[in-house]
């Protein structure tokens, strides 16, 4: 799916205080050289992750130096620099795709002098990546250290002084930037059940005044990224970070809570239940948005759901058990209870899968879309559409603006959207990939209030 990459608006550097504990390492030198003005030398590399539609990448090198980068004309070719990842014995080569230098370090902000040098890196290498998929769960890699990165040749102005020099050997970035995701404070809390979870939470800056709330957002992860870091959760995909981004929280300040649940080797989940439907699990689920509710400046009648796989199948289960709590809901590729559809039918849904997912089928008897028929078949509208989810990102927003208005005029508060066969970006069951990168489904979210 073609996508224009969107950086967060803040890129935390390396501190001066990463610099005094001995990060600094020397460049080369040459005649040249020591024959003009003192030469930057670099004192910290980051490695910058984003969170894209298909998944988590690194995109970025950051190298920051320990004086000012003034190019005094001279062009900077990203064929200067050679970025490596050497992880778990592994070595693999990223694609450098354009370098400039930055002020603030912020990949995107490019400035004729500054103190930071950004080489943005293609989304597409293969090689290792932030996690890695084993036993039936995402794991994080420590990337720190990983990224190798070297200046292979002196950058020279017009009248040949180095403006930047080749660093001689390459140097291993020593922090790693997780762009939004790392906006997100990592807790935990056990409930009355005794079960414990970690979660991330996001929270705008300090309200406007006295009197604002926020909504919130409970955003329920799938099968992989089932855990205890706190932090797989906002990694594996865009369910978080979608509406936790600048973008969207420049039109949509609200909180983010991202519970992350137990692995398998700590909660056993019993046969035909996702891990959100146990009842341990869920009830300090609940606990946790209650109380979020009662202690974070957050508008009750303005509270969502949304869930991706697993995570779908327990906002399908949720909603009947607390049918006053949320205002709507936004599952992407799940399972329901057929009986539910009667409570079902009073809470605003808009819902989407694929229709070729082999791993959660949406021909079962109990899928999603089925329930949606019942819901139809009891009499309450419902909208249903079908178009492919590679669709570009206007034309997936336009058509699905255009299934809202179909649902205005029907006076529909329930949205089926099915991803055609053989169009889903990475996988047929990754049917949130053109959900939380649609700006117009996130719209429709935020629109409601409880009744």
């Amino acid at each position: 799916m073609t996508r224009t990459v969107r950086w967060a608006s803040v890129l935390t550097a390396t501190t001066t205080a990463g610099v005094m504990a001995g990060v600094m390492v020397a460049a080369t030198g040459s005649a040249q050289a020591a024959a003009g003005p003192p030469v930057p030398r670099v004192v910290g590399v980051d490695a910058v992750v984003e969170v894209l539609p298909e998944g988590p990448v690194v995109n970025a090198v950051v190298l920051e130096y320990d004086r000012r980068v003034n190019l005094r004309g001279a062009d900077l070719d990203p064929a200067s620099f050679d970025v490596r990842v050497s992880l778990n014995g592994t070595v693999a080569e990223r694609t450098e795709t354009h370098a400039y230098v930055s002020r603030s370090g912020e990949p995107g902000d490019e400035a004729r002098n500054g103190t930071f040098v950004v080489v943005e890196l293609a989304a597409t290498d293969p090689g290792p990546g932030v996690l890695t998929y084993s036993g039936g769960v995402n794991r994080r890699n420590d990337l720190e250290g990983a990224y190798l990165v070297d200046v292979v040749d002196d950058v020279t102005d017009n009248r040949g002084r180095v403006v930047l020099p080749a660093t001689g050997d390459p140097v291993a970035n020593d922090d790693v930037v997780r762009l939004v995701v790392d906006d997100f404070q990592v807790r935990s809390t056990t409930g009355t059940s005794g079960t414990t979870l970690r979660y991330g939470m996001y929270t705008p800056p300090p309200a406007r005044g006295p009197q604002e709330l926020f909504p919130l957002v409970v955003a329920l992860h799938g099968a992989g990224e089932r855990g205890t870091d706190g932090t797989v959760q906002l990694l594996g995909n865009q369910l978080a970070v979608a509406f936790a981004e600048p973008e969207r929280q420049a039109t949509d300040r609200s909180i983010v809570l991202a519970p992350q649940a137990p692995p398998p080797s700590l909660q056993p989940v019993p046969a035909g239940l996702s891990v959100w439907e146990v009842p341990e699990v869920q009830s300090t689920l609940m606990e946790l948005v209650e109380r979020t509710i009662a202690t974070q400046p957050v508008d009750p009648d303005r509270v969502y759901i949304t869930g991706l796989s697993m995570g779908s199948m327990g906002t399908f289960d949720i909603l009947p058990r607390y049918p006053d709590v949320f205002a709507a809901a936004l599952p992407t590729t799940g399972l329901a209870d057929q009986s539910a559809a009667p409570v079902l039918a009073d809470i605003p849904i808009w819902a989407t899968h694929s229709v070729d997912d082999q791993t959660v089928r949406y021909d079962r008897d109990d899928s999603d879309v089925a329930v949606f028929r019942t819901i139809a078949a009891l009499g309450t509208p419902v909208v249903f559409d079908e178009w492919a989810g590679n669709l570009p990102d206007a034309e997936n927003e336009a058509r699905a603006r255009a299934q809202w208005d179909a649902a205005k005029a029907a006076g529909a508060e329930h949205l089926f959207t099915t991803w055609t066969a053989g169009t889903t970006p990475v996988n047929a069951h990754f049917a949130w990939v053109p959900t939380y990168s649609n700006a117009v489904m996130l719209d429709w979210l935020f629109s409601h209030e409880r009744d």
